[in-house]
């Protein structure tokens, strides 16, 4: 056992000097090379002393040496490796390495020319021109002439002015004179500021007419005797915003002036202020219109002021396929004479797109207090005596629901229906009240009305060619007093088309028809006594047919042909229209 310890340390202690035979370092392989190189000379040195001995002793005599020793042979022990075979994986490991970058802006050594953004080439913009005139004559003597002149091109003004004029001579058979000139005159303008546009204009209309519906085989009267003329001077002016911004106040603000008179000492002055803001709150945006009527009406014998004031709040809120809109109208009407009275209309409104617009339902709920002037009355029905009763018409509430759409890119329609709680609606009959007159002119009377409607439309377009329109109306009266809707007919329908031919050609097309209406008539009894009841006007159909060659830009040539059918219908009793009517004349561009 001890001299198995005994090896072991050896081996250790070999193990710790020299290290495993198969893991020398390079530097200890060295040294064993040197060693053996030595171990080599200490030969060569003793074969060259042999010999060089045995050289020498040829010459030299024999000298006999004797050594004692004691010699003892032995036999080194063995030295065992104990260590086990391994190998060695030349392959390491390398830890991640993380390379820091210094960024360092590199300085251009030269300045880069910018290159100007690539251009296409529109088409040059059509040419403009200044003015343009048309005048034409037609039957019944009948000359027309109108005029345009307008300002070109330009960012920061517009301006125009508008003429035109349209009279006849004619006298119909069994009744009075019945020519008519209508004139009007306009001068507008607009300046664009950068967030506001200003706009301006003074409207001249002056309107004679004849109350020609009289029997001539009774009465024998001059047309001055029959004449009526209305003469209306207005000024408007409006400021209007433009912000994109949705948090400013955006403002559309509009103020008014007429002067109305007739050749009966009548006047009539109207001060007008309409104003409109909106803004965004969150997504919703509010509007706030405010209205101011302010009505002076001057009679032979009387005079008398009507004030309305208007305020109507509501908000509009938008989706990518729906919209409403809700708020509430506050109307004030101050009438001189009459107690004050306020008004509250509902409004709300709204629609939902349930197909890529093709079907759109809508709905509102509304309703409004409608002033009733000379001026709205006249332009209805010009037949209308000089001292009126007015009073308003107010509609309680009104009930819509309908559906449009596009059913493709050329065509669209609507359709809807309404049913209307309305006070104080007005309805046109002759004034039998003058005595010694001729019963020719027409008087307003007033009922309370339920009223129910049912209108259409449907429009096609194909580009600049071709333009269809069709739309109508049903109309149901129910009156609290009136026996009939008096002048209200039941139906309408119009048909309106034009055709473009090669831009050479335009061709165009009207046919209107107005269903029964009821007049309320005097009746002769026979006895010198007359009763009052009302009578059927039949319906009207009236078409009518144009045709315009363009010769050039400059110049081109029009005809019109009215009332092909050549009948002679009665929009208002005792006044019948002219037949068959042809208008021929030129449009030109003078600069």
């Amino acid at each position: 056992m001890k001299e198995t310890k005994y090896y072991q340390s050896e081996s250790v202690l070999n193990s710790n000097k020299y290290g495993s035979s198969s893991a020398l370092s390079q530097e200890q392989q060295l040294q064993q090379k040197r060693i053996r190189r030595m171990k080599w000379l200490f030969v060569l040195l003793l074969i060259f002393g042999y010999v060089v001995a045995t050289l020498a002793q040829s010459g030299v005599k024999d000298i006999e040496v004797k050594a004692e020793s004691v010699f003892e042979p032995t036999i080194k022990d063995a030295v065992k490796l104990s260590d086990l075979p391994e190998i060695s994986d030349t392959v390491k490991k390398i830890a991640n390495m993380q390379y820091p970058i210094v960024s360092k802006p590199l300085i251009a050594k030269y300045d880069v020319i910018p290159i100007e953004a690539a251009k296409m080439k529109n088409e040059p913009l059509s040419k403009l021109y200044r003015s343009l005139l048309k005048v034409g004559m037609g039957t019944y003597t009948t000359p027309y002439g109108e005029f345009w002149f307008n300002s070109l091109r330009t960012r920061d003004v517009a301006y125009g002015v508008h003429i035109k004029h349209l009279s006849s001579s004619s006298h119909l058979k069994h009744v009075g004179y019945s020519g008519y000139s209508d004139n009007e005159g306009e001068v507008y303008g607009k300046k664009f500021y950068k967030k506001h546009t200003l706009e301006g204009a003074f409207n001249y209309k002056r309107n004679v007419s004849h109350f020609y519906g009289y029997d001539t085989t009774e009465n024998k009267l001059t047309k001055d005797y029959t004449k009526q003329r209305y003469q209306l001077f207005e000024p408007v002016v409006s400021l209007k915003s433009h912000y994109t911004d949705s948090t400013k106040l955006n403002h559309q603000i509009t103020l008014g002036y007429y002067n109305l008179t007739d050749l009966y000492k009548v006047a009539e002055n109207n001060v007008k202020l309409h104003a409109l803001l909106n803004t965004f709150i969150n997504k919703e945006q509010l509007f706030v219109a405010f209205n101011t009527d302010f009505y002076n009406h001057k009679l032979p014998n009387d005079t008398f002021n009507d004030i309305i004031v208007q305020l109507n709040p509501y908000f509009e809120k938008r989706g990518k396929r729906w919209m409403v809109d809700m708020g509430v109208s506050a109307t004030m009407d101050a009438f001189s004479g009459r107690n004050s009275k306020f008004y509250f209309h509902p409004r709300l409104n709204g629609q939902f797109d349930i197909y890529e617009g093709i079907i759109i339902p809508y709905v509102g709920i509304n309703g409004n207090l409608q002033k009733n002037s000379l001026r709205s009355f006249s332009t209805e029905n010009p037949f209308i005596t000089s001292t009126l009763n007015y009073q308003n018409t107010n509609t309680k509430i009104k009930f819509t629901g309908g559906l449009k759409g596009n059913l493709s890119s050329k065509t669209s329609y609507d359709i809807k229906a309404n049913y209307a709680l309305v006070d104080s609606m007005n309805f046109f009959v002759v004034d039998y009240t003058k005595n010694g007159t001729l019963d020719n002119q027409y008087k307003v009377i007033y009922d309370n009305t339920n009223f129910f409607n049912v209108s259409g439309q449907l429009k096609y377009q194909y580009k600049e060619k071709l333009h269809l329109l069709a739309k109508g109306n049903y109309y149901l009266y129910k009156t609290k007093n009136l026996t009939r809707a008096y002048h209200k007919p039941d139906f309408d329908i119009t048909l309106t088309g034009q055709y473009n031919l090669k831009s050479k050609i335009i061709i165009k097309a009207d046919i209107f028809v107005i269903g029964n209406q009821f007049a309320y008539t005097k009746v002769d009894n026979g006895d010198f006594t007359y009763k009052y009841e009302p009578k059927l006007l039949k319906g009207i159909i009236d078409a009518n047919l144009g045709a315009e060659y363009r010769y050039s830009k400059m110049l081109s040539f029009f005809v019109n042909f009215n009332n092909i059918a050549n009948t002679r219908y009665y929009r208002w009793e005792k006044y019948p229209s002219q037949r068959f009517n042809v208008m021929a004349g030129l449009t030109f561009i003078p600069f």
